[in-house]
Protein backbone atom coordinates (compact mmCIF):
# COMPACT_ATOMS: atom_id res chain seq x y z
CA UNK A 1 0.00 0.00 0.00
CA UNK A 2 1.43 3.40 -0.97
CA UNK A 3 1.80 6.27 1.45
CA UNK A 4 -0.96 8.15 -0.36
CA UNK A 5 -3.32 5.17 -0.03
CA UNK A 6 -2.55 4.92 3.68
CA UNK A 7 -3.28 8.62 4.09
CA UNK A 8 -6.59 8.26 2.22
CA UNK A 9 -7.64 5.31 4.37
CA UNK A 10 -6.80 7.23 7.55
CA UNK A 11 -8.80 10.26 6.42
CA UNK A 12 -11.71 8.04 5.35
CA UNK A 13 -11.87 6.65 8.88
CA UNK A 14 -12.12 10.09 10.53
CA UNK A 15 -15.34 11.86 11.46
CA UNK A 16 -16.15 15.25 9.94
CA UNK A 17 -15.15 16.98 13.19
CA UNK A 18 -11.83 15.12 13.28
CA UNK A 19 -11.13 16.08 9.67
CA UNK A 20 -11.76 19.75 10.53
CA UNK A 21 -9.23 19.46 13.36
CA UNK A 22 -6.77 17.74 11.06
CA UNK A 23 -7.08 20.52 8.48
CA UNK A 24 -6.68 23.20 11.16
CA UNK A 25 -3.60 21.46 12.55
CA UNK A 26 -1.89 21.05 9.18
CA UNK A 27 -3.16 24.17 7.41
CA UNK A 28 0.33 25.69 7.34
CA UNK A 29 1.36 22.92 4.93
CA UNK A 30 -1.49 23.58 2.49
CA UNK A 31 -0.61 25.27 -0.78
CA UNK A 32 -0.80 29.04 -0.35
CA UNK A 33 -3.51 29.34 -3.01
CA UNK A 34 -5.77 27.00 -1.07
CA UNK A 35 -5.17 28.87 2.19
CA UNK A 36 -5.94 32.17 0.48
CA UNK A 37 -9.14 30.74 -1.01
CA UNK A 38 -10.30 29.65 2.45
CA UNK A 39 -9.45 33.04 3.93
CA UNK A 40 -11.23 34.83 1.11
CA UNK A 41 -14.30 32.61 1.52
CA UNK A 42 -14.33 33.34 5.26
CA UNK A 43 -13.96 37.06 4.58
CA UNK A 44 -16.82 36.99 2.04
CA UNK A 45 -18.97 35.18 4.60
CA UNK A 46 -18.27 37.90 7.17
CA UNK A 47 -18.94 40.62 4.59
CA UNK A 48 -22.36 39.08 4.01
CA UNK A 49 -23.22 39.69 7.66
CA UNK A 50 -22.74 43.46 7.41
CA UNK A 51 -25.94 45.42 7.86
CA UNK A 52 -26.57 49.12 7.55
CA UNK A 53 -27.25 50.78 10.88
CA UNK A 54 -29.88 53.51 10.68
CA UNK A 55 -28.98 56.99 11.83
CA UNK A 56 -30.05 57.62 15.41
CA UNK A 57 -31.49 60.86 16.67
CA UNK A 58 -29.81 60.85 20.08
CA UNK A 59 -31.71 63.87 21.40
CA UNK A 60 -35.04 62.20 20.55
CA UNK A 61 -33.92 58.89 22.09
CA UNK A 62 -32.83 60.67 25.28
CA UNK A 63 -36.10 62.61 25.50
CA UNK A 64 -38.13 59.39 25.07
CA UNK A 65 -36.04 57.61 27.70
CA UNK A 66 -36.50 60.45 30.18
CA UNK A 67 -40.24 60.47 29.51
CA UNK A 68 -40.45 56.71 30.13
CA UNK A 69 -38.47 57.04 33.36
CA UNK A 70 -40.64 59.91 34.52
CA UNK A 71 -43.83 57.94 33.84
CA UNK A 72 -42.42 54.86 35.58
CA UNK A 73 -41.58 56.81 38.72
CA UNK A 74 -45.08 58.24 39.07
Amino acid sequence: MSTREIAYSIIDSLSEKQIEGFIAMFSEYLPSGLKNDRKLAAFRSLEGMIEEIPDIDYDKELAEYREERLCAQQ
